[in-house]
């Protein structure tokens, strides 16, 4: 029998992150499997899911279909003040109403026929793709389908489209055409009355008129004027209910005012009023128009669109229309020029993109339907109306735009080779890039998220990158072994998110040829952990006080017959009972400084917590080998507790004990002999939840020297 003298003790090792390399620190595992880090420092059993609706609304009967997105949201200036989660699954988009409802879910989006706000096609199917991106503004949510659909916005309430994505029919101008004669004629709008003095050269009941350009140093008239030859074009923009502008309509046909002297009359007799007819009626959604009109075109020095004011006098600006409704087809002109001062922004049709982001007071699309390379900022405030001539190609080479995302320093932008920061121009008035690097971009948009230190992480082509201070390093390089297994055809829909409970950053990537996410790489700021059971196409935290982490695809309870829902994710609940997990915690190869030197190991104690009844599989391998048998195992002996002191546990204790509040740890004996070692690896294997500190061995050295190399 081993003399106890004869032994020595390796340190409690504290395991908390993983490295796939060969040597590693003795406190860095080879894997961390299914658990998650607490707020005390310590790994605890991954729990859940649990379905966020419950059994009989949508549930294990395959009422879901193909999972494509999900989103929570604040909506803080909302009359409702309410929270929203959105869910794309199949070719709709939903709701969630609350679960006091007796419908839960209210189709926002469906196909025609569907009863949804709003019946539009969503194709819907399983090709790679980019998971559906949702955006929050401080106006409402911004719903970017996949697979050339258009985007919409929705604010609590309403939802449109979002923006226009054409421009309406050009407005009929009419005014007084004159002949070549001194006199106007009667045709058009602005005609004689039979019984006119010559005080006016109007109908009365219009007054006098103001559009015109009066010559008042010409000689001919004795009072000192004429009406110059000159002309006028006018166009229209449609106004939606979130405060978007459509293009400008092309331009009316060309209303001219000839050259007239009246020699009994004051020069302002002279001047004229324009009607516009047949101004078109936007879309559903749009609440007004605005007509904009040229000054005079012969005599202005400018063709520009202007602004017509909705009130007449002092040159007053309406600031969003001047026709108030979606109604009226006519409207009666008598601006003077004078009063056009502000100046119609050019606007373009909205395009078909996959990409947004909020930030710097705009909404930046990218990756659009025919320039995958660009990236378009919206008008302040505005976030469905993109002026013409705003787009940037941040990537010379006209890479595609994988990647967009609001940082302090401005807005991450990356193609699958590159990325650069969009940051204001020098001169104040737009934006340029400044690339950051030209060999490291991102593969997959969803899955950048902020650290709270303010770095940013995502997944690129050789693995996970951060950027902070300036400079992006590759964060990853531990988990090589992972990495190279992601199914890069199928990368792009990966999808992650930064757990604020946990604080840890969480992606779920495909591997091993895998069509859906089914690992999750944890990354805590330090190192790195993994986890299975769900296969989840997009995820998202709640914003308030829960901070749930919400995740749409399949879990564990449906591994022999996956059926799609949606989750929350480390929740339980007493109405559904997942599936199990292994938990698995693997060291490194321990020792392995001195594995010149033979030791035997004795004795593994485990530092674990309070936590379910249950026990855990033990095995140990040794001298750089992991195939085959185990040099130990032992599942029986290896209870996570000891029966001589059993701790209080979960589901056993009552509720608001004092003893489950402060659960307190202990340590747990587990006696093996394993002789003559160079190196040795302990894997910690069990299906009951167990919260764990960690571990400590007792060795012994072999005696008689070194030994020799057991072949």
């Amino acid at each position: 029998m081993a003399d106890p003298k004869t032994r020595f003790p390796v340190n409690p090792l504290v395991i908390r992150a993983a490295s796939g390399k060969l040597i590693l620190p003795a406190e860095v595992a080879g894997k961390i499997q299914n658990f998650e880090s607490t707020s005390e420092g310590t790994l605890t059993s991954i729990r859940g899911p649990t379905p966020l609706i419950p059994t009989g609304v949508f549930d294990t009967s395959s009422t879901y279909g193909n999972m494509h997105g999900i989103f929570h949201a604040r909506l803080e200036h909302s009359t409702l003040n309410r929270d929203i989660t959105l869910i794309h699954t199949g070719d709709s988009i939903y709701c969630h109403q609350g679960w006091n409802r007796a419908a839960p879910l209210m189709q926002l989006i469906g196909p025609r026929g569907s009863g949804a706000k709003i019946e539009a096609p969503i194709a819907d199917h399983t090709r790679p793709q980019f998971p559906t991106q949702f955006e929050l503004t401080d106006r409402g949510i911004v719903i970017v389908p996949q697979n050339r659909s258009r985007a919409y916005f929705f604010d609590g309430e309403t939802i449109l489209p979002l923006g226009y994505d054409r421009a309406p029919a050009p407005p009929i101008a009419f005014g007084p055409e004159t002949s070549k004669s001194d006199e106007p004629n009667r045709e058009g709008y602005s005609v004689d009355r039979s019984n006119i003095t010559g005080t006016y050269t109007l109908n009365r009941d219009f007054g006098f008129g103001r559009i015109g350009t009066i010559d008042t140093y010409t000689h001919d008239n004795s009072l000192g004027g004429r009406l110059i030859y000159g002309s006028y074009q006018g166009a229209v923009q449609w106004l939606d209910h979130f405060g978007n502008l459509s293009p400008i309509s092309p331009r009316s046909n060309e209303v001219v005012l000839s050259s007239q002297r009246k020699s009994d009359a004051v020069p302002d007799v002279l001047l004229k009023h324009l009607v516009w007819l047949g101004i078109d009626r936007g879309p559903d959604g749009t609440v007004a128009r605005r007509l904009v009109r040229t000054k005079d075109l012969k005599n202005s020095g400018s063709s520009s669109l202007f602004i017509v004011p909705g009130n007449v006098g002092f040159g007053t600006i309406t600031p969003e229309a001047n026709v108030p409704d979606n109604h009226s087809k006519v409207w009666p002109d008598n601006t003077p020029d004078a009063w056009l001062i502000a100046e119609a922004p050019a606007v373009m049709p909205v395009p078909i993109f996959k990409l947004c982001c909020f930030g710097m007071g705009r909404l930046w699309i990218a990756n659009t339907d025919d320039q995958p390379g660009a990236i378009i900022p919206s008008l302040p405030g505005r976030y469905g109306t993109y002026g013409s001539g705003s787009v940037i190609y941040p990537d010379p080479n006209g890479g595609e735009i994988t990647g967009i995302w609001s940082t302090a320093g401005g807005m991450i932008t990356t193609t699958r080779t590159s990325t650069y920061m969009i940051v204001p121009s020098d001169t104040g008035t737009g934006f340029v890039p400044a690339a950051l690097s030209a060999d490291i971009g991102a593969v997959a948009p969803s899955s950048f998220a902020n650290m709270p230190n303010g770095a940013t992480i995502w997944l690129g082509r050789e693995g996970f990158y951060m950027y902070s201070g300036g400079q992006i390093q590759l964060i990853s390089e531990d988990q090589r072994d992972l990495t190279d297994r992601i199914n890069w055809a199928r990368a792009k829909g990966a999808c992650a998110v930064f757990d604020p409970a946990t604080k840890e950053y969480r992606c779920w990537v495909p591997v091993d040829a895998s069509t859906e996410n089914n690992l999750c790489m944890i990354f805590d700021g330090q190192g790195w952990r993994r986890r299975f059971g769900e296969k989840l196409a997009d995820v998202c935290v709640t914003k308030d006080h829960r901070r749930y982490t919400l995740g749409v695809g399949s879990a564990r309870k449906f591994e022999s017959d996956p059926q799609n829902g949606v989750w929350v994710l480390d929740h339980e609940s007493r109405a559904y009972n997942p599936d199990g997990r292994t938990y698995k915690i693997e060291t490194g190869w321990i020792e392995w400084g001195r594995s010149q030197v033979r030791k035997s190991l004795k004795t593994v104690y485990l530092s674990l917590r309070e936590s379910m009844k249950g026990s855990a599989t033990i095995k140990v391998y040794r001298d750089w080998r992991v195939t085959g048998t185990p040099a130990y195992e032992d599942s029986v002996n290896a209870l996570l507790y000891s029966p001589d002191d059993p701790p209080p546990f979960w589901n056993e204790t009552a509720f608001a004990s004092d003893e489950w509040v402060k659960k307190r740890p202990y340590w747990k004996r587990v006696d093996l002999h394993l002789p003559s070692c160079e190196v040795y690896k302990i894997v910690i294997e069990s299906t009951s939840p167990i919260e764990f500190m960690g571990l400590a061995i007792d060795e012994e050295p072999k005696r008689g020297g070194h030994g020799s190399r057991i072949p």
